[in-house]
C-alpha cells in the first residue's frame, strides 16, 4: 500500500530531521550533544532513533505512526523551544519556528486522518 502525500511528507520531514542527527552523530561521535540539562541531552541524543522509529511506524502502522509523529514533534518543539527561549541557547533560534511550522503541519494531517477526512486511504 502506497503512503498518501501528506504522509509520506511528515515522513519526510522527519526522515530530514534524522538526516541532520545522524550527520552530528558522524562528526561528534555517538553522544554528539554534550551542552544543556541532562535531561535535555537524553532527548536530543536519542532523536536519531526516535525519528527512525516513527518513519517506520509510518510505513507499517500509519494511525500508530502519525500519532507518534505528533508526539515526538510536539517534545521536540517543547524542549528546542525551552532550550532557545528560556536557556538562551540561540542555535535553535533558526530551528524552531521551522519545527513548529512543521508540527503544524504533522498534526492537521494526523487530526485530518484521524477523522476519516482526505487522504486517509492509500
Amino acid at each position: 500500500m502506497t503512503s498518501p502525500r501528506p504522509v509520506t511528507l511528515v515522513a519526510l520531514g522527519l526522515a530530514i530531521g534524522a538526516a541532520f542527527h545522524a550527520a552530528d552523530v558522524l562528526r561528534h561521535g555517538w553522544w554528539p550533544y554534550q551542552f544543556g540539562p541532562s535531561g535535555f541531552r537524553m532527548f536530543w541524543n536519542a532523536l536519531l532513533p526516535l525519528d527512525l522509529t516513527v518513519i517506520a511506524l509510518l510505513a507499517w502502522k500509519r494511525r500508530v505512526g502519525l500519532v507518534a509523529a505528533c508526539a515526538l514533534m510536539t517534545a521536540d518543539v517543547a524542549v528546542n523551544g525551552y532550550a532557545w527561549r528560556v536557556l538562551g541557547y540561540d542555535a535553535f533560534a533558526a530551528a524552531v519556528p521551522i519545527q513548529v511550522g512543521f508540527s503544524l503541519f504533522v498534526l492537521i494531517v494526523t487530526c485530518r486522518y484521524l477523522a476519516g477526512g482526505p487522504f486517509t486511504t492509500g
